[in-house]
């Protein structure tokens, strides 16, 4: 499990990069993770710029996250990987639906308590609370979608239980 000492530190350490810094950063998290990049880049392409980019540096920071909780550690995605995902954030979004409006928000925070990551999940959720560099914020569905995206970037880039996504009871 990622920690959140390991989130907060990458956190911490990206909002010190200059803007060359982040550059090459991103060059390097396409380098070494083309297949979550396109995954991203293909899932957001229609929700516009905001979406895209919003995704993609969350996306980022989980990477990072995730590097800095274990060095040296982290491999490059498959396709397969993101896929197989893919197919579990759609089942765990189709359970999440089927739950009675009035259980929604009791059921998602008891199933996201047992995530295999709840502090990735955490941080992700508290950025999509937060207001935008504009000063705007995200209506619920553009949550849900970088949220879905993200729920399959982390599944996918966490080093045990690969696809693993929780279960509610």
């Amino acid at each position: 499990m990622i920690t959140g000492d390991s989130v907060e530190k990458a956190c911490s350490e990206v909002g010190e990069y200059s803007d060359e810094k982040m550059v090459g950063e991103f060059d390097r998290f396409f380098r070494e993770q083309p297949a979550i990049c396109e995954f991203v880049v293909e899932l957001t392409h229609e929700s516009g710029q905001k979406i895209q980019e919003l995704s993609l540096f969350l996306a980022y920071m989980v990477f990072k996250a995730i590097e800095m909780n274990e060095p040296n550690t982290l491999g490059p995605v498959t396709s397969e990987a993101i896929e197989a995902a893919y197919r579990d954030s759609e089942s765990w979004i189709e359970r999440i639906s089927a739950t009675e409006s009035e259980e929604l928000e009791s059921t998602i925070a008891a199933s996201l308590q047992k995530d295999t990551e709840p502090y990735l999940l955490q941080y992700v959720i508290s950025e999509l609370n937060a207001p935008l560099d504009d000063g705007s914020a995200l209506d619920d569905e553009e949550k849900g979608e970088v949220f879905f995206v993200l729920k399959t970037v982390i599944s996918s880039l966490t080093p045990e239980e690969k696809g693993r996504i929780i279960e509610i009871e």
